[in-house]
C-alpha cells in the first residue's frame, strides 16, 4: 500500500544523484563518527527544512567560504540534525576539523568547528540572528529540498535533500536498484543496489527509505525498520522515512513507536495523505476508533481518489454501529478500487450490510 505511494515520490529524487564519497574496505574496523546538533534561529528551534552544510577545515582560521562543502542535510522538528558514518570520508577515517554552517532566509548564517582528530563525535549548537529590517542576507538561501510527482504530475515538498550528482557509480547503482524494485520486481536484487550506493555515500537519505520499502515488499520488516531509521538518521527532516518507520512498526505490532513514527511525519508533511491514512490505520489496530476516523477522513480530504481509507472508515462507522454510513463507504472503496488487495473482503461486507438493511427495512 505504501510501497506504491512511494515509489512515485521517490523516481524524481533518485535523478538528482548522490555526493561523492570514498567507499572504505567493507572489512576494515572503524569508529563510528558523527556530528550532531541544533539550529536555532533567534534563540527558538528552527522549523524542518534549514540547510546545513558539512565542510573540512584545514586549520581553525580558514572561513567558510574558503572550503568545500562535502555534505549537507536539512533541519528535522526541532531544528535536530546529524551527520552520521564520517567515517567513510576521505583518507583518515574521518578523523578531521569539521566546519558545519546553517542559512535560511532572513538570517545571517552561522558556522561553528566540531574536531573529530581525537574524538569519535561532536556536538554543535548554530543560533541565527535576525537580519535587520527583515532583509534577507546575501549568503542565505531557502532550504534544499527535492521534489516528486502528484496526481495530475504536479510536485510537492518531500521534505528531504538533494544532491548534485557527483559519484557515476552510485548514480548507477541506484538507478539499477529503482529499476530492479518497480519495474523488474525483483526486491532482493535491488537491496543489492541500494548498499553499494550507500557505501558510496551514507548520507543519502532516499536510498535507505528504497531499501526499507524493498524489506517491506519482501516482508522483512525488522530489516525495513532498521533502514528507515538510517533514513531518519542523516535526514531527520525527511518525512516520508518517519512514514516508513511508521508503516514498518506498526506491521510488527509496536504500535505506540509506530503512532509516534507516524505523528512525526505528519509534523513535517501535515498534507501528507498516506500518513493520514497509516496513522489512522495505527489507531485502528489500537482499537482507538475515533482518534482514528479524522484522519481517514482527512486521507480523503485531501486525495479524493484514494480507495483505502474509504474502507477503513467503513470499519470505524460500523463500529459506531452506523450500517448507513458504513455501506456508503464500502462502495465507495469499490467504485474506486474494483480490484483492489480489499476489494473481496469489502464485497462481504456489503452483501452482508445490503442484506441486513433490507430485513431492517422489511420489518
Amino acid at each position: 500500500m505504501i510501497t506504491q505511494i512511494l515509489k512515485s515520490t521517490f523516481l524524481c529524487a533518485l535523478l538528482l544523484g548522490v555526493a561523492e564519497l570514498r567507499a572504505v574496505d567493507a572489512q576494515q574496523a572503524l569508529v563510528v563518527r558523527e556530528i550532531t546538533g541544533q539550529v536555532r534561529l533567534a534563540g527558538k528551534p528552527a522549523p524542518p527544512g534549514v540547510t546545513v552544510s558539512l565542510r573540512v577545515a584545514f586549520n581553525r582560521e580558514l572561513v567558510e567560504a574558503d572550503l568545500e562543502e562535502v555534505a549537507h542535510t536539512v533541519t528535522g522538528v526541532g531544528g535536530k540534525f546529524a551527520f552520521h558514518h564520517l567515517e567513510n570520508l576521505g583518507d583518515n577515517d574521518g578523523k578531521e576539523l569539521y566546519s558545519i554552517s546553517a542559512v535560511t532566509q532572513g538570517y545571517r548564517s552561522a558556522q561553528q568547528l566540531a574536531d573529530l582528530t581525537e574524538v569519535a563525535r561532536g556536538e554543535v549548537m548554530l543560533d541565527l540572528e535576525r537580519v535587520a529590517n527583515s532583509a534577507a542576507s546575501p549568503r542565505s538561501a531557502p532550504a534544499i529540498v527535492y521534489s516528486g510527482p502528484t496526481k495530475g504530475g504536479n510536485t510537492q515538498d518531500a521534505g528531504g535533500i538533494s544532491r548534485r550528482p557527483r559519484n557515476a557509480e552510485a548514480v548507477a547503482a541506484m538507478d539499477r536498484g529503482q529499476d530492479l524494485l518497480f519495474r523488474q520486481k525483483n526486491a532482493d536484487a535491488s537491496i543489492v543496489e541500494f548498499k553499494k550506493a550507500l557505501k558510496l555515500d551514507p548520507w543519502f537519505g532516499p536510498g535507505y527509505v528504497l531499501m526499507g520499502l524493498a524489506n517491506m515488499q519482501l516482508q522483512q520488516w525488522d530489516k525495513a525498520q532498521f533502514a528507515f531509521e538510517e533514513a531518519v538518521k542523516v535526514e531527520p527532516g525527511n518525512a516520508d522515512a518517519y512514514l516508513g518507520l511508521g508503516s514498518a512498526l506498526s506491521e510488527q505490532k509496536n504500535y505506540l513507536a509506530a503512532q509516534k513514527a507516524l505523528e512525526q511525519s505528519l509534523q513535517l508533511k501535515p498534507e501528507s495523505a498516506e500518513a493520514h491514512y497509516e496513522l489512522a490505520r495505527n489507531l485502528c489496530s489500537q482499537e482507538k476508533w475515533q482518534a482514528a476516523l479524522p484522519h481517514a477522513q482527512k486521507a480523503v480530504a485531501i486525495n479524493p481518489d484514494y480507495a483505502g481509507p474509504h474502507a477503513l472508515m467503513g470499519n470505524i462507522l460500523l463500529q459506531g454501529e452506523d450500517a448507513d454510513g458504513a455501506l456508503a463507504e464500502f462502495r465507495t472503496y469499490l467504485r474506486l478500487d474494483p480490484n483492489g488487495a480489499l476489494a473481496p473482503k469489502v464485497k462481504e461486507m456489503v452483501e452482508q450490510l445490503e442484506k441486513a438493511l433490507g430485513e431492517e427495512d422489511g420489518k
